[in-house]
């Protein structure tokens, strides 16, 4: 798979499953989707929080976490191409580990406090997520 398909796909995956969590949590998203040289870049919002999601033409995957008090984290990869890779595996794990980022973010409205997130396709969602999805259940 080509760079540039695999960002097409990669897009398509990403804007698919954001869709289904919405549906699933019953929310009124607040979700910018832009696309500029190729490359395209989602911004989901929620009481002044931000996640930015890029998909790059290079094959990069990207995101950036902003807290409702302007505390930034650092943009960081999720994931560089390289040729050879498993690309649907990728794409997919890529879709679903978003996705359950998102739908916790939509859960607890905030990312204060959790700006430092690190999900990396090399890494377990699960585990990288289980402090913020328990100070989610903490305030429920």
């Amino acid at each position: 798979m080509k760079k540039r398909e695999f960002q097409s796909k990669a897009t398509t995956e990403l804007l698919r499953r954001l869709a289904e969590v919405c549906a699933e949590t019953r929310e009124n998203p607040n979700i910018t989707v832009t696309s500029k040289f190729h490359s395209s870049y989602f911004k989901l919002r929620k009481n002044g929080n931000l996640i930015k999601i890029s998909v790059k033409q290079t094959g990069e995957l990207s995101y950036q976490l902003m807290d409702m008090l302007e505390t930034t984290g650092e943009e960081k990869i999720y994931y560089q191409y390289r040729e050879g890779d498993n690309f649907e595996q990728v794409i997919g794990k890529f879709a679903a580990d978003f996705g359950r980022l998102y739908r916790d973010f939509l859960v607890s409205g905030t990312l204060h406090g959790f700006d430092n997130i690190n999900l990396s396709y090399g890494l377990d969602a699960g585990k990288e997520l289980r402090e913020y999805e328990r100070y989610i259940l903490e305030c429920m």
